[in-house]
């Protein structure tokens, strides 16, 4: 330990010895980059012995963000805690597939329940979505690992970890809560959307960030109370009720605004690196 961490402790301050963060709208500043502060916090608190993860709601493919970032631990939690994977030698340690006899019956019932929703599914390398789904990203129109049909014949063309449930009309938050009476405890049902546009997140029973996390804390020797989380969306809730230190930031959903726990810096404002730099000095 370094002689400043020695200070903070006789001080009474707690140092993490794993931190975790997510990575849109908490790591990522509101243009989807890295600032400075916060490549600069990683790379300190690797020096000083406390590794840097991610947890995201990201699929694997869309991780390049922080491909090399220097310091940050290779070992990322992608699709909301479905997948594993090593960013160094791009290998998937870890998926847990939603089966999908389940799946399509959640559909066949939400689509009655809820009329207008399209469905995608997400393998971790490949994504599968319904004519009518929406989708961000032009470039996916040449992706060979993009692909479109019905999602009765998705769901068994390969083995996916997340469902991906679309309304145009419907907001974000009353979709999740319509979505999550319809399934029961069948799926894990969240969400991390941010705009006007209705889309719920579906893992197999039991998949979060935090149950995914738990792995990587054996593996890694670390204790749940000596880990901090930061996190903004309520894809966030689970890491963030687990760890020992949890941390939102100040542009965060308001269900986590509402937690009681510590407030940092907005993504505007780096406030995971502005903590991270506060612990080690």
């Amino acid at each position: 330990m370094t002689a400043s961490a020695s200070a903070s402790l006789r001080a009474g301050h707690r140092i993490p010895k794993l931190i975790v963060s997510d990575l849109d709208g908490t790591f990522l500043s509101p243009d989807g980059t890295v600032s400075e502060l916060n490549s600069a916090a990683v790379m300190e608190a690797q020096a000083a012995g406390i590794p840097v993860l991610f947890a995201t709601g990201r699929p694997v493919r869309w991780l390049d963000v922080i491909r090399g970032l220097p310091g940050a631990h290779p070992i990322v939690i992608s699709s909301n805690g479905a997948t594993l994977y090593d960013l160094g030698t791009g290998e998937l340690l870890d998926r847990v597939f939603i089966d999908p006899e389940v799946a399509l019956e959640a559909v066949s019932r939400l689509r009655e329940a809820v009329p207008g929703t399209a469905f995608a599914f997400e393998s971790g390398v490949r994504f599968g979505y319904e004519p009518a789904y929406r989708t961000w990203r032009t470039a996916e129109e040449t992706d060979p690992t993009v692909f479109t049909g019905p999602a009765e014949q998705i769901a068994y063309q390969e083995q996916f970890v997340k469902m991906l449930v679309q309304h145009t009309v419907v907001r974000p938050d009353d979709l999740l809560e319509q979505v999550r009476k319809v399934v029961g405890d069948t799926l894990t049902v969240t969400h991390s959307a941010t705009g006007g546009i209705g889309l719920v997140e579906v893992s197999g029973p039991g998949v979060s960030k935090a149950s995914m996390l738990r792995r990587c804390c054996i593996r890694l020797g670390v204790d749940a109370v000596d880990v901090a989380a930061f996190g903004d969306m309520p894809n966030d809730l689970d890491m963030l009720s687990w760890v020992g230190m949890p941390h939102v930031v100040a542009n965060a959903h308001r269900l986590l605004l509402e937690l009681g726990v510590p407030v940092v810096p907005g993504n505007d404002d780096s406030g995971v690196g502005r903590t991270i730099r506060r612990w080690l000095s």
